[in-house]
């Protein structure tokens, strides 16, 4: 069960060049500087595929954008930074971000613990190679204050339609808030939470081990996977008849539509995927609901039919996609 609501674990470092400016404050030149720097360094580590922003297309930048791998701010700063992704795509590296150098590791379900060990050897390895910018008082250096100390974020995204359902969302937050965890939607701070997906991490970096963030936001996640248990039960005993009756509608809805949007293949995905938590409903594979939820944007429509079509045309053939996913399943 935990795993079906603690959909990935994710760890991030922030490192920075000593005596180089910060990313948003840089010339071209020294982020160029730094760029080859770390891609030179990355090269002795590991295999992987290294790209500067500046020569991908805007419909890559986009998927690499949903898929978590690289962020916005990433892409703003296109003209001087670039990413260097794994082959099995659960470590990607972003340089000239806000900070110089952004690691992470993803990996499925709850797996922080995992996940800070593979970036953290990789930081190791950079770390003995790179002139990194620390301090023997403050740590670790970075561009937002938040991050001082290890650099280190760990976070956990989670799929919350129970607390959402019944309102406690900010019940939710209220009870997390004060053990220095956040909670934000699914695409981090100022965004709303999709597919009643949330991301919970930790606020500072300060004044705590590494080991000390990842425990802490590991423990929160867990207490919330609870009150989500708790939710979903609370539907199941009041409104039973009600909620698969919504989920039934929904399952029908994207078995046999013509159009249908982004927006509303989420929400009605999302329905299912609770549905399928919560046993009201069942189908052969219910893992190709995730699957289905990974390729119903804007940019992965175009990618499997082609870019050249309006919206109206994207529509109906992202039913067909969900048509033809949901029965050959």
């Amino acid at each position: 069960m935990i795993d079906n609501i603690v959909v990935v674990s994710r760890i991030r470092l922030a490192r920075n060049i000593s005596h180089k400016p910060f990313s948003n404050n840089t010339s071209t030149d020294i982020a160029d500087g730094i760029l080859t720097c770390v891609f030179n360094a990355l090269e002795d580590i590991s295999n992987f595929d290294m790209f500067e922003c500046k020569n991908l297309k805007n419909d890559v930048l986009e998927e690499l954008l949903e898929d978590h791998l690289i962020s916005s701010e990433l892409i703003n700063n296109s003209d001087i930074s670039g990413v260097a992704i794994s082959e099995d795509r659960s470590v990607s590296i972003m340089v000239n971000e806000e900070d110089h150098i952004r690691e992470q590791c993803f990996l499925d379900g709850l797996n922080l613990k995992r996940a800070y060990d593979i970036i953290s050897d990789i930081d190791t390895e950079l770390v003995d190679n790179l002139d990194i910018a620390y301090d023997e008082k403050l740590g670790f250096l970075t561009a937002c204050p938040s991050n001082v100390g290890t650099g280190l974020r760990a976070s956990v995204m989670m799929f919350l339609p129970g607390i959402v359902l019944t309102n406690n969302v900010d019940e939710m937050i209220n009870a997390v808030t004060p053990y220095g965890v956040c909670v934000r939607g699914c695409y981090g701070e100022g965004t709303s939470a999709n597919g009643y997906l949330f991301q919970i991490s930790n606020q500072i970096s300060l004044g705590k081990t590494e080991e000390e963030i990842v425990q802490l936001v590991e423990s929160t996640a867990l207490k919330i996977v609870e009150l989500e248990k708790m939710a979903l039960n609370n539907l199941l005993n009041n409104r039973y008849d009600d909620i698969k009756d919504e989920i039934y509608r929904d399952y029908g809805i994207l078995t046999n539509c013509y159009k249908i949007s982004s927006e509303e293949a989420i929400e009605k995905l999302s329905k299912v995927k609770m549905g399928l938590n919560m046993g009201v409903i069942e189908i052969d594979n219910p893992h190709i609901i995730d699957q289905i939820l990974n390729n119903v944007s804007r940019v992965k429509i175009n990618k499997m039919y082609g870019n050249d079509m309006d919206c109206n045309h994207r529509d109906i053939c992202r039913a067909e996609y969900i048509r033809n996913a949901l029965k050959e399943n």
